[in-house]
């Protein structure tokens, strides 16, 4: 089922992306973390420090090193009384995380799904996404997947490891890491919006029906209302 995502999904990673929404102005700008190693195909999304989805979406992605991108935006009240000398203003909040499987333009988007995932029975506003209880998402192959869930139940300070590397690129109040587990083996994590929920993501294909990218949205700004899961 193909869905109307809004263009920001795509602009939002071009150079001077503005909204202004709710009271505020969000000035947005593109983080490039890295390639991401696709060694199967299948990719995993979730939060991996609680793995709550450890299962690969339906998808069958290309194969290879794609380019994870991540669109921040810098989100300041457009009220005066809430505006604030704080030397860590203005607040950043990473809204959109994507793969770039090619360059070419997106044409349509479908929701990534999970093998039980029925769209069918959707409302309006409603999506299948991933938990998040950790304030982080994540890409990663399948592979990846398993030597990390390995490396959890092995170490139960594992995470301890995880977070020191993304406190790297630590600035008020995001974070992001892109994280190699064994050589050609990797994952790309990064801090979820405004923090914990449930987070859906989407397949961009262009005009030959070829997968271009996967978005995932952390919902910073407000294109289906009250968005449910």
């Amino acid at each position: 089922m193909k869905h109307n995502c809004p263009a920001f999904f795509e602009t939002a990673f071009d150079e001077g992306y503005t909204i202004e929404q709710d009271g505020y102005l969000y000035r947005l700008f593109r983080q490039d973390m890295g390639e991401l190693q696709v060694n199967t195909g299948k990719i995993v999304a979730n939060d991996p420090f609680v793995m709550f989805e450890t299962e690969p979406f339906v998808e069958v992605f290309p194969k290879g090193s794609f380019s994870v991108q991540l669109a921040i935006a810098q989100v300041q009240s457009l009220s005066k009384d809430e505006q604030s000398d704080d030397p860590l203003e203005p607040d950043e909040r990473i809204a959109l995380a994507r793969i770039v499987f090619s360059d070419k333009p997106v044409v349509s988007w479908k929701m990534a799904v999970w093998p039980e995932s029925d769209v069918s029975q959707l409302g309006e506003g409603e999506f299948f996404g991933y938990g998040v209880d950790a304030g982080t998402g994540s890409f990663m192959d399948a592979e990846a997947c398993t030597l990390l869930e390995r490396e959890m139940e092995k170490d139960e300070m594992f995470y301890e490891t995880l977070t020191k590397k993304m406190d790297q690129t630590y600035k008020h109040t995001r974070s992001w890491g892109l994280i190699d587990l064994v050589d050609g083996c990797n994952v790309a994590m990064f801090s979820t919006g405004w923090g914990d929920g449930s987070y859906a993501s989407y397949i961009g294909y262009d005009a030959e029906g070829q997968i271009a990218r996967l978005v995932t949205d952390f919902y910073l700004l407000d294109w289906m209302g009250s968005a449910k899961e």
